[in-house]
C-alpha cells in the first residue's frame, strides 16, 4: 500500500497528460512528440512483457527482479532531472535527453510490472484486489492532490525554464525512489512449483473473455491518443500557461475523490462496471473540450482524473481475475504487449493535430470510447453480486 503513495505521487510529477505534456510544447515540440513522451512510458513497460514472462514464470520469488529494475529506473529518471538542471541552454538536446530518459524507465517498468502482477496475485486474494488499488489510488491520489498545490508554486517561482521542470522531475524521482523501495519489502512466498510457460498468441486467445477484454483494451488504447493534447490544447491554443498547475490540483483531486466512488462500485458490480463508466465518461470530455468557454476548461480535467482512473483500476484488475493461475504471466504479458504496441496512438494523434486541428485527435478518442462502452456490456462479470 505504502508503494503505491509514493508511486502515485512521483506520477504526479510525472504527469504525462499535463505536466510532460506542457513541459515539451514550451520547448517548441511538434504535436507528436508531445504524444510521444507519455507513449514512450506506457508502451516501454508493456511490449517486453510477453518476451519476459516465461523467464518471469520460472523465478520462485519474482519481486527479486523488481528490487534490480527498481536501481535502473530510478537511473534513467535521474538522467531526465540532471539534464533539466544542465541542458537548459541547449533543449534541442534536452528534448533527446528526456525522451531517452523516458523511452529507458519504460523499458525497465516492462521487467518490473510483471514480477509486480505476480506478487499481488500470490498476495492478495481475488475479492481484495478491486478495494485494494482503490485504496491505493484514494490516498496516493491525495497525496498528488496536494503535490498540485507544490507543482503550481513551482512554476511560478521567477526561474528560468526548464528549471522549474528539473526540480519537479527531481521531487518526481525522489517519490518513485522510495516507492518502489517499499513494494521491494513485500513478503512474497515462493511458488511450490516453478512453472514452465510456453507464451504463444494461441494461448490465452483460445480463452473467449479474455478476446473480449482485449477488444475493449484496443479500443480504450487507440481512445487515449487525446489524453496529452487536453493540456497542448490549453497552453497553445487557449494561451493558458500558468494554469497547469490548477489543472494538475483538478485532475488529482478528481481522482481521489471518484475512487470513493469506485471502490464502492466494484465491490457491488465487479471491475467491469469500472471500465463501462470509464469509457462513457471519456466518450464526454473530448467533446466537452471544444465547445467549454475558457474558464470552465477545468471541467475537462475533472473528467480525466475520473475516467483514468476508473478504467486503470477496472482492467488492471479485469485481467488479474480472468487469467488463470497457471497461465497468469502469458495473460498479463501478451495483453499489455498488445495494448503497449498501441500506447504509440498519442503519436498518432499528434500527427492529426498536425494535419487538422486538436479538434482530430479528439473526435477519434470519442468514437473509440463509446465503442469500447459498447463492446464493455459484452464482458464476463468475474467478481461483484448481479444488478438485479
Amino acid at each position: 500500500m505504502l508503494n503505491g503513495w509514493f508511486v502515485l505521487l512521483g506520477d504526479a510529477f510525472f504527469n504525462g497528460s499535463i505536466v510532460l505534456a506542457s513541459f515539451a510544447a514550451k520547448l517548441g515540440a511538434a504535436n507528436w512528440v508531445i504524444g510521444l513522451l507519455p507513449a514512450l512510458l506506457n508502451a516501454g513497460s508493456m511490449v517486453p512483457q510477453v518476451f519476459i514472462a516465461p523467464y518471469v514464470a520460472r523465478l520462485p520469488v519474482k519481486v527479486d527482479l523488481y528490487r534490480r529494475m527498481a536501481l535502473l529506473r530510478v537511473a534513467s529518471l535521474s538522467m531526465v532531472a540532471i539534464g533539466g538542471f544542465v541542458l537548459g541552454h541547449r533543449p534541442d538536446v534536452l528534448l533527446w535527453v528526456f525522451a531517452i530518459g523516458l523511452a529507458l524507465n519504460g523499458f525497465f517498468t516492462g521487467f518490473s510490472s510483471l514480477p509486480f502482477w505476480e506478487a499481488i496475485g500470490k498476495t492478495i486474494p481475488m475479492e481484495r484486489r478491486s478495494g485494494l488499488f482503490s485504496a491505493r489510488s484514494l490516498v496516493g491520489g491525495a497525496l498528488a492532490f496536494l503535490a498540485g498545490f507544490l507543482v503550481r508554486f513551482i512554476l511560478e517561482l521567477p526561474l528560468a525554464f526548464p528549471y522549474p521542470y528539473a526540480i519537479l522531475f527531481a521531487l518526481g524521482t525522489l517519490a518513485f525512489a522510495y516507492g518502489w523501495h517499499a513494494f521491494g519489502l513485500i513478503d512474497e512466498p515462493p511458488d511450490k512449483q516453478i512453472r514452465t510457460e510456453r507464451i504463444s498468441l494461441s494461448l490465452p486467445f483460445r480463452d473467449f473473455y479474455f478476446r473480449r477484454f482485449l477488444r475493449v483494451r484496443i479500443l480504450l488504447a487507440v481512445a487515449s491518443m487525446v489524453e496529452p493534447f487536453y493540456a497542448a490544447y490549453a497552453v497553445r491554443i487557449l494561451g493558458q500557461k500558468g494554469e497547469i498547475g490548477i489543472y494538475l490540483m483538478v485532475y488529482t483531486f478528481s481522482s481521489v475523490l471518484s475512487n470513493l466512488l469506485w471502490v464502492r462500485i466494484s465491490r457491488r458490480y465487479g471491475s467491469r462496471s469500472l471500465i463501462l463508466i470509464g469509457a462513457a465518461l471519456g466518450t464526454i470530455a473530448p467533446i466537452l473540450a471544444l465547445f467549454l468557454p475558457h474558464s470552465a476548461f477545468w471541467i475537462v480535467f475533472v473528467l480525466q482524473g475520473a475516467y483514468l482512473s476508473s478504467i486503470g483500476v477496472g482492467t488492471a484488475t479485469y485481467l488479474v481475475n480472468l487469467a488463470p493461475t497457471d497461465a497468469r504471466s502469458s495473460y498479463i504479458g501478451l495483453s499489455n504487449t498488445i495494448v503497449g504496441l498501441l500506447a504509440f496512438s498519442p503519436v498518432l494523434g499528434g500527427l492529426l493535430a498536425d494535419r487538422v486541428g486538436y479538434i482530430g485527435p479528439m473526435a477519434v478518442a470519442t468514437i473509440c470510447y463509446a465503442w469500447a462502452l459498447y463492446a464493455g456490456r459484452r464482458l464476463k462479470l468475474l467478481e461483484g453480486v448481479q444488478p438485479r
